[in-house]
């Protein structure tokens, strides 16, 4: 909005800066001095030869009297008034020249031979040409801006335009297509709004489909094992036997359970954060507390936690890292053969968590996938299930509300390397128009 009333209104004021300039200029060549009409000069000629016999002495009370009889507005001038100006050079020469003094009247000026004086005649121009020609210059001046003006507002109609269109028009998802808006255009910012709204309406549309399939993919699996456990518990009668059957049901329950809970998580996180509510804290202090509640029965890993941080505070939303952290943790300990180890930095912009196991790792052409939502990657793991594909979405999620990422590629160890990385919070510019980190300011304020 700043920005198109800002040019808009610099148009405006360079556009009539510019024709106002023109049009007097124009004014200025064709209507710079008043022609001299036929009668105009009839009446100097009767004036002059009235004028003839005039003695000087009479001059002043002969004029006054001529004025009075032919009811004209003379006046009489010395010839010194005028030699000094390029118009008395004019007069003197025997010219006869006219200027205006308002819009109403004209005043021409002649030179009288025999008095070596000038007379002045006072008169009402015959100004129809010249009111013709202004008028003229006035149509072409509104107009002119007329058609800046359109020009400029041609190109802002024609993208509101395409916006409309794309907006009626659903792709075969039921999302509108994005826009292509060059960024010159007065609504770009909205236009690029629009494409993000796009973008994230077509992820929500994709994450239903996959959240149905998977619904209902992960929830026939186990209910077909109970459905048939039951069956077969209610045929039984040796009680042991039953029993084992009624165990695998309970373990069938707890992965129905499981699942539900994790979709709900999802559904949860979907729906996004309004505002981080970042604090300073200890994440050395986390990861060592998260990997002694993660630590899995099932496997002896051994973990390495490198912390380049030491002291320094960390700013995030810690209860949203937490669960990032515990997310890629698992999955570290989920694919790892013997170890683990977790590497903690920072710079003078970002702060940054590594997490890199001896596993099988990922191949490259499934990297740009596994942030996605329930992606799994089936490879030979430490646990009996591969989760639901919805733990590392939802860190994807957590990292770009921190205006950060979260990546994944090779391990010095021959496993996965994920890693966390999310810019530091700024303070404002110093007195040299620096902007400092907020670790910076504050130890400097220590």
């Amino acid at each position: 909005m700043n920005r198109a009333f800002a040019s808009l209104y610099l148009l405006i004021v360079f556009s009539i800066v510019g024709l106002g300039w023109g049009a007097d200029k124009l004014w200025q060549i064709y209507h710079s001095e008043p022609e001299v009409n036929r009668y105009v000069e009839s009446l100097f000629l009767a004036i002059e030869l009235a004028l003839d016999n005039v003695e000087s002495a009479q001059d002043e009370l002969a004029t006054q009297k001529l004025s009075a009889q032919l009811q004209l507005d003379l006046e009489l001038y010395d010839v010194s008034e005028f030699a000094d100006t390029g118009l008395g050079q004019r007069i003197l020469s025997g010219d006869v020249v006219t200027i205006s003094e308002d819009s109403h009247t004209l005043i021409s000026y002649k030179r009288i031979p025999k008095l070596n004086k000038i007379i002045s005649l006072n008169h009402s121009p015959d100004d129809s040409q010249g009111n013709y020609f202004y008028q003229a210059l006035l149509v072409f001046f509104y107009l002119s801006i007329a058609l800046i003006v359109y020009f400029w507002v041609w190109p802002l109609s024609r993208d509101l335009k395409v916006l409309e269109q794309q907006t009626r028009t659903l792709g075969k998802d039921g999302v509108p297509l994005p826009v292509n808006i060059g960024p010159r255009s007065a609504i770009y910012v909205l236009a690029q709004s629009f494409n993000r709204m796009s973008e994230r309406i077509r992820e929500l549309v994709s994450t239903h489909k996959e959240m149905t399939y998977a619904v209902s993919h992960e929830l026939r699996t186990p209910l077909a094992r109970m459905k048939f456990a039951l069956e077969m518990a209610a045929d039984i009668e040796d009680r042991q036997l039953q029993a084992r059957k009624l165990g695998s049901v309970r373990e069938d329950v707890a992965e129905m359970e499981g699942l539900i809970n994790e979709l709900l998580t999802y559904a949860g996180f979907e729906q996004g954060v309004s505002k981080l509510n970042l604090q300073p804290g200890d994440l050395g202090a986390l990861v060592r507390e998260l990997i002694k509640n993660s630590r899995s029965e099932m496997v002896s890993l051994k973990y390495r936690v490198i912390d380049r941080i030491a002291d320094q505070k960390v700013h995030c939303e810690w209860y949203l890292m937490e669960r990032a952290i515990h997310n890629i943790l698992q999955n570290a300990q989920r694919y790892a053969s013997n170890q683990i180890m977790v590497t903690l930095e920072i710079d003078q912009t970002h702060y940054t968590l590594a997490v890199e196991d001896d596993g099988p790792g990922i191949p490259p052409e499934d990297r740009a996938r596994v942030f996605n939502s329930f992606v799994r990657l089936r490879m030979n793991t430490n646990f009996d299930k591969s989760g639901f594909g919805l733990g590392l979405s939802i860190v994807s999620r957590i990292m770009e509300w921190h205006n950060g990422r979260a990546s994944v590629g090779e391990s010095s160890m021959g496993g996965a390397r994920f890693v966390l990385r999310w810019p530091q919070p700024f303070t404002l510019k110093n007195s040299q128009g620096k902007i400092t980190p907020l670790r910076d300011a504050e130890q400097g304020s220590a």
